[in-house]
């Protein structure tokens, strides 16, 4: 069955497995506040055992990479879209960063999405937004983006906004704020690289803000496209990206 372009979060069901623990708690209100709706279970066969309470199909399932078979994963997977009617089921694993062994194992079980390390809310909705994406198992054009924490600041004709960043490329990024500044207008960034902030010069692409249906699943904010900038820094941001990809590909 073909995927759809999703443009909104609030009808989604997400299942998260894991053990009750602070740190699952967490994840838990966080991906609640995509907003999303959640079903929990400790393990697959606790999911198994519940499933007749599962009301909305789900379309994500996150789950401990400790607890995905090297083997049976994707029959196990396809039977839990079956049995919750669900048009697709895209798993994100999480937990430490494996080995490249273990990573192999994940791939041949048909895992490609992943939250290794630490992780905050940025990369937990950029995460859901890829697994959603109708383009999730195409490779990226162009610059890649990785999802970003970090506060900074923004200034455009003499007025200054504390912004945070969502995603980042060597050719822009979006970021998070309430009070975007108008599309098409010059701004310029504190980007804080090589251990300390490089001012960087910009335009506004696109805004998104409350209630925008097109761009619902992303936080308000604004997107902004780099102007030109040098080989050595650009070449640091495209590093600093494909290293945070180390953690979101499996």
């Amino acid at each position: 069955m073909s995927k759809t372009t999703r443009t909104s979060l609030t009808h989604e069901s997400i299942v998260v497995i894991g053990p009750d623990s602070r740190f699952q708690n967490t994840l838990r209100r966080e991906v609640a506040s995509l907003p999303a709706q959640v079903f929990t279970a400790d393990d697959l066969s606790d999911l198994h055992s519940r499933l007749d309470t599962i009301r909305q199909p789900p379309s994500i399932i996150i789950i401990p990479e400790t607890q995905i078979a090297a083997t049976g994963f994707e029959e196990e997977l396809a039977e839990l879209r079956v049995r919750t009617r669900s048009e697709q089921l895209i798993p994100i694993a999480y937990g430490r960063s494996p080995s490249e062994g273990r990573r192999q194992e994940l791939r041949e079980a048909g895992v490609d999405l992943a939250l290794f390390g630490r992780f905050g809310r940025h990369a937990l909705r950029f995460q859901v937004n890829r697994a959603l994406s109708p383009w999730a198992t195409r490779a990226p054009r162009g610059e890649i983006r990785a999802p970003q924490e970090w506060r900074t600041r923004t200034y455009s004709s003499g007025k200054a906004k504390t912004v945070r960043c969502y995603s980042l490329s060597s050719a822009g990024a979006y970021f998070v704020t309430p009070r975007p500044w108008v599309v098409g207008s010059e701004v310029a960034f504190e980007l804080p690289l090589r251990g300390e902030k490089q001012l960087i010069g910009g335009h506004i692409l696109y805004t998104h803000e409350s209630g925008d249906t097109q761009r619902s699943s992303l936080p308000g904010g604004m997107a902004v496209a780099f102007s030109e900038i040098s080989p050595s820094l650009e070449d640091l941001i495209r590093r600093g990206v494909t290293a945070t990809q180390g953690g979101l590909h499996v």
